[in-house]
């Protein structure tokens, strides 16, 4: 396949992609609306525990809980940034073998780690369960193919000077 064909069919992978992301991200904030036809369902909002609960909680968890929330939801915007950040440098048409590439990938696989880490400690702390889930390997693999393109783009460019 030669260089032309590769590029127009990365380029209409990575603009399907960005469409599927921004539909993805308009569902998961589409849930979190209250239903519009019948307002707030009763007891959407009650909870049975009374201050009894609140009592039972130990302090730290509730000291953690509002900077692991944070963190989980800044590394959230941090993974659709950087993916989007991929997704439109790649649909641009140049050749996927540059800087701003490997870079963009290895800062997804990075953030793909840390949310993976912050989303189990929160878990931790909110829900006292552990699961961890299968995105640390994920951006694993993210920050190997990062040094992929970044192999790719130094031949690239030794390709370039030798023409």
């Amino acid at each position: 396949m030669n260089n032309e064909k590769m590029i127009s069919k990365l380029k209409v992978i990575s603009r399907i992609s960005v469409v599927g992301v921004i539909a993805y991200i308009a569902l998961m904030a589409y849930r979190y609306l209250p239903d519009v036809v019948n307002g707030f369902m009763d007891g959407w909002n009650s909870y049975d525990g009374g201050e009894a609960a609140a009592d039972e909680m130990p302090v730290w968890k509730i000291l953690t809980a509002v900077p692991c929330g944070i963190a989980f939801a800044a590394t959230l915007i941090i993974i659709i940034v950087a993916g989007l950040q991929l997704l439109f440098s790649l649909s641009k048409g140049n050749s996927p073998f540059n800087e701003k590439v490997s870079k963009s990938i290895k800062n997804l696989g990075v953030s793909c780690i840390v949310f993976e880490i912050v989303r189990t400690f929160l878990m931790f702390v909110t829900l006292d369960t552990v699961h961890i889930g299968m995105l640390w390997l994920a951006g694993l693999v993210l920050c190997a193919f990062s040094l992929v393109f970044r192999y790719g783009t130094i031949l690239q460019k030794e390709s370039d000077e030798t023409l």
